[in-house]
């Protein structure tokens, strides 16, 4: 779970409820997602009508924390009237909401309404939006005990299995009609159009919150509706049967309760293995070190370490009911196959084993180095159990490292071809051939070794993603020192760099033309290089120069990068840092186009630093 907190909290339930997500960690042990504290208020006196955003894979909920304060007990939530709170299930006093009112239904409605208006007026499609209310306060129930009220409206006690559960309902709600996972590009793009500041999380973060990696927005408008009808049976993207009967009210339930089933399993298992780490934790001495970060060999690395969990009351974890028994499952899924036939026709499962379309696909090649891929078992073999899903990250762009290896294996592949004819010629006689032109074998076979590429010029262009780009100015350097400013000035003081290439680019959006900067530092080993990565992203740390800011420009080029957009990746020991901005102001275009170009701008190439 990302917990996104770019300014300061200003309630308690706000606190609390971040403290909870970030003790969960970050990434999908726990639960994938990405909850950002975006407030939204309403009304001459600006009053909170919801306090952050909830984004999954499938689709966004927006988040209302609320506080009950000076009451107590069980929490009846309905679909329409005031909620109540008494000793126990059933109608109680009315509850009293930090803020007033005694519903928060009303504000996040119009909460949902502005988020989609925004994210529209962004060229974003948002599908459905979930709309997720977080009690805090002392609390001994909820009622109905899941917190789904219909309509996409969910209630959840802060408390991890109730958080889940809130979390998983709000998912498949957003997630039903959607032709299409939100990628990270898209993440990215609506956390700008709702109003989050600083950069936002990076492609890297929102990928192992199990959102898939793409450089462009899919979720417009025009791309939905082709990927609808691609999914829709009738167009041949989905397999049906042919003859589809009437559906049968006592199957359809059975299928809605297993749903239901499965979310609430799921979880008990996520809230029963986070206690069980928690548990695990606090014992050995050796324990904290080795659950917390590694500590980084750099000397600067440490101030960037998570924080410490916050002390105080431990939280009451719920513990996770028993699973339910596979009788019931089994029986209704054995009482539809009266005919033994119907147990061998599960070869069509087969067809996952190989399926590498769509976003998978982008990384479906593992490499020469890596082992074979083993076949996948005949369908007579026992069913394996599913293992943990792999998060879909590759790299962006080859590095300089890797294109480097890449032309010393080509160099000596030739030198090999050559060697060999030389040989060959040798036994035939090319001996007194090489005699007669005044030159030796040996000189001969040396000259075609050259295989090296030729470093970037001004004036080379380059196409990424269909648009082409210019190389104005390139510089390469053997020090960090001296240009660098800001806390990433400082980080190079303690321990400088093994080689800076700096270049400027051209391009162009809709006819505005863009500047883009792209800075690769190798720091000779890779944890260096996550460490100057992890301070480069930081809000106000500084940066690595730009080679406008030294005063290295081109005709028709900007005098500064002004409201530039970031992006950064590292690949081994090297850290690419891209900033691109608008050569003039004014015009058509967006910050959102700018961090497409800036995202593309990671793809091209430098000289080796």
């Amino acid at each position: 779970m990302l917990a996104l907190t770019p300014a300061p909290l200003q309630t308690a339930g706000e606190h609390a409820l971040f403290a909870e997500l970030t003790r969960w960690d970050r990434g999908g042990t726990v639960r994938g997602a990405v909850v950002a504290s975006i407030p939204v208020v309403d009304g001459p006196v600006e009053r909170r009508v919801s306090d952050a955003v909830l984004f999954v894979p499938e689709g966004l909920a927006v988040v209302r924390i609320v506080e009950v304060v000076r009451q107590s007990g069980v929490v009846t939530a309905t679909p329409e009237g005031s909620w109540t709170i008494g000793p126990g299930a059933g109608p109680g006093e009315v509850l009293q909401l930090a803020g007033g009112g005694s519903t928060p239904l009303d504000g996040l409605m119009r909460a949902g309404m502005d988020a989609a208006v925004r994210l529209r007026r962004a060229g974003l499609e948002p599908g459905r939006i979930a709309r997720l209310t977080v009690l805090v306060g002392d609390l001994t129930g909820l009622v109905p005990a899941d917190g789904d009220l219909g309509e996409g409206d969910q209630v959840a006690l802060l408390e991890p299995r109730s958080l889940l559960l809130g979390i998983a309902r709000s998912a498949r709600y957003a997630g039903v009609d959607n032709p299409r996972l939100w990628t990270t590009a898209d993440v990215r793009a609506a956390l700008t159009a709702l109003g989050l500041p600083g950069r936002g999380p990076s492609v890297e973060e929102l990928n192992g919150e199990g959102f898939p990696y793409s450089p462009y927005v899919l979720r417009k408008r025009e791309l939905l509706a082709p990927a609808a009808m691609a999914a829709s049976p009738a167009m041949g993207g989905g397999s049906a049967p042919a003859a589809v009967p009437l559906v049968d009210p006592v199957a359809a339930a059975a299928v809605a309760a297993a749903a239901i089933r499965a979310d609430e399993e799921a979880a008990a298992r996520a809230a029963a293995g986070l206690a069980a780490a928690e548990a695990a934790i606090p014992v050995p001495a050796p324990a904290p070190a080795a659950a917390g970060p590694a500590p980084a060999p750099h000397p600067r690395t440490a101030r960037f370490t998570a924080p410490a969990a916050q002390s105080g009351a431990p939280v009451a974890l719920v513990p996770a009911p028993a699973p339910a028994p596979a009788a019931a499952p089994v029986a209704v899924a054995a009482a539809p196959a009266p005919a033994p036939v119907a147990v061998p026709a599960a070869p069509p499962a087969e067809a996952p084993a190989d399926e590498t379309g769509g976003l998978g696909g982008l990384f479906g090649d593992l490499g020469a180095d890596a082992p074979p891929v083993p076949e996948p078992a005949p369908a007579a073999a026992a069913p394996v159990p599913p293992g943990p899903p792999i998060p879909l990250v590759g790299p962006r762009r080859r590095s300089p490292a890797a294109r480097r290896r890449l032309a010393l294996l080509a160099a000596g592949a030739a030198a090999a071809v050559v060697a060999v004819v030389a040989g060959v010629v040798g036994l035939t006689g090319g001996d007194d051939d090489a005699a007669a032109a005044g030159t030796s074998p040996a000189v001969a076979s040396s000259a075609p070794t050259a295989a090296e590429p030729a470093p970037p010029q001004p004036g080379d262009r380059s196409v990424v993603g269909g648009r082409g780009y210019v190389l104005q100015q390139v510089r390469t350097e053997h020090t960090c020192t001296g240009n660098a400013y800001g806390d990433v000035a400082d980080f190079f003081e303690s321990g400088d760099c093994a080689g800076l290439s700096r270049s400027l680019w051209s391009t162009d959006v809709g006819g505005r033309a863009v500047v883009v900067s792209v800075a690769a530092v190798d720091m000779g080993d890779p944890a260096g290089a996550r460490a100057l990565r992890a301070l480069t992203d930081r809000d106000g740390s500084g940066n690595v120069s730009d080679l406008l800011r030294e005063g290295v420009s081109y005709p028709g080029g900007p005098a500064e990068l002004s409201g530039a957009e970031y992006a950064s990746t590292t690949e081994g020991s090297v850290v690419t840092i891209v900033e691109t901005a608008w050569v003039a102001p004014g015009g058509t275009g967006g910050a959102a186009d700018l961090d497409v170009v800036a995202g593309e701008g990671l793809s091209l190439p430098v000289p080796t630093p």
